[in-house]
């Protein structure tokens, strides 16, 4: 059975190199590591990661601000934005963090409490934390089973820390993580995701289920998801057909039609748009060669 890259010392632990088949979000990576004194990390990143301070203290330089950081606490590193972080010279910080993609990333951190420009944030359930990127260090196969379980102890990371956000905001009603765009947003994904594979729908279609204007819904998205709802759809769309390519024996004519294409050339066309080769070469090469779907978009 295939597993992913695993790395373990007596005071360092990562699982990397996963790659989750899924456009709307993924566990990339997770670790824990006592770090020396000193240390440091200056390297952008192409993917989120949350850090969670477990005990000792260090530094989070991003954005033009430096902040101090200890137990209790977290950062949030944002892809492609420059960004310095390091341990205490005299009590060194041992952390555990995640990495992550896809469409969901940019709304699921601003359920948990990163809004607007917040970077760090103080947490109550680090152990919770701790124990879910454990859970996740110790399934490192690609086999279905440590997929789907890999997943599950992400989605409950998220919980957690909605949920620790909440109680600690005052008002519920007037957290700014939860707006009229986020409920549309999530409204729209719903949809799709159950209703991709009909060509009849496309933008209007989403738009009129909810019950609001077309640009009003694209709005949304855009501000939550930073992508449109057109290419949501495509995104949904090019998931399912590239799973059905590397697990069924279906002709491309049939993985077209169940993936929302009644025209096969124009599914032929988005794919090789989408993943860099054509549907028939994705499947020869089992997926391996095509370009990397860009995820967090």
């Amino acid at each position: 059975m295939k597993v992913a890259a695993y790395s373990s010392t007596s005071s360092f632990q990562v699982l990397e190199g996963l790659a989750e088949p899924s456009l709307e979000l993924s566990v990339m990576h997770v670790g824990i590591e006592e770090c020396k004194p000193f240390h440091t990390c200056s390297d952008p990143r192409h993917e989120y990661i949350l850090h969670f301070v477990i005990s000792g203290k260090g530094f989070y330089s991003a954005r033009g601000t430096t902040e101090a950081l200890g137990a209790g606490q977290m950062f949030l590193i944002v892809p492609e934005e420059p960004i310095v972080y390091g341990s205490d010279r005299f009590d060194p910080w041992t952390y555990a963090w995640i990495g992550f993609k896809g469409e969901r990333a940019a709304n699921i951190l601003k359920k948990c409490g990163f809004v607007g420009n917040t970077l760090t944030r103080k947490i109550s359930c680090t152990e919770d934390i701790v124990r879910c990127i454990r859970e996740i260090l110790d399934h490192q196969s690609f086999a279905a089973s440590d997929l789907l379980f890999r997943e599950s102890c992400m989605i409950r990371l998220f919980s957690l820390l909605a949920k620790d956000y909440e109680v600690t905001t005052d008002d519920i009603g007037f957290n700014p993580a939860i707006s009229r765009d986020s409920v549309y947003a999530e409204l729209g994904t719903a949809f799709i995701r159950e209703m991709y594979m009909h060509p009849v729908i496309g933008v209007e279609e989403v738009a009129a289920h909810i019950g609001i204007t077309r640009a009003r819904l694209n709005r949304a998205f855009q501000n939550e998801l930073n992508i449109s709802v057109q290419q949501y759809m495509i995104n949904c769309r090019m998931r399912h057909a590239s799973r059905l390519l590397l697990t069924t024996g279906l002709s491309i004519k049939e993985i077209a039609a169940q993936s929302g294409y009644s025209d096969q050339l124009v599914f032929s066309s988005a794919f090789k748009k989408k993943f860099g080769v054509s549907p028939k070469l994705y499947r020869e090469k089992g997926g391996e060669q095509a370009d990397a779907v860009p995820v967090s978009l």
